[in-house]
This record gives structure tokens, sequence and C-alpha cells, in this order.
């Protein structure tokens, strides 16, 4: 998984640990879920604030 995503395994290790990433204990193995990786970054991203034009004042 830490391959496919370019993420340290640390990172994978730590999101499984904190249960942040949807994963499955099968006996001793962690078996991480194909789209879990992708259903995170949906869930955890954050949308750009969009800022409006602003009118300048009248000069009257």
């Amino acid at each position: 998984m830490a391959d496919r995503t370019g993420w340290p395994k640390s990172r994978i290790r730590k999101l499984v640990e904190n249960r942040e990433l949807r994963h499955v204990r099968i006996g001793g193995g962690i078996f991480i879920p194909n789209g879990a990786i992708e259903e995170f970054i949906k869930n955890n991203t954050i949308a750009p604030i969009v800022e409006t034009p602003t009118r300048s004042p009248s000069r009257a």
C-alpha cells in the first residue's frame, strides 16, 4: 500500500493504529481494502477558500 501511494509505511501504520483508515484484521495480519486510501483522502480533503472579487469603492 505504501508503494502504491508514495506514503511512508509508518504513515499507513499510524492511520491504521488510530483507526483513521479502513482495514481488516485477520489473524495477525492487517489488510487494507481496495479503495480505502481513496476513501480516506476524499473524506479528509479540505476544499479551498474561493474568494469573491470585491468591488472597489466608487470615486464619486
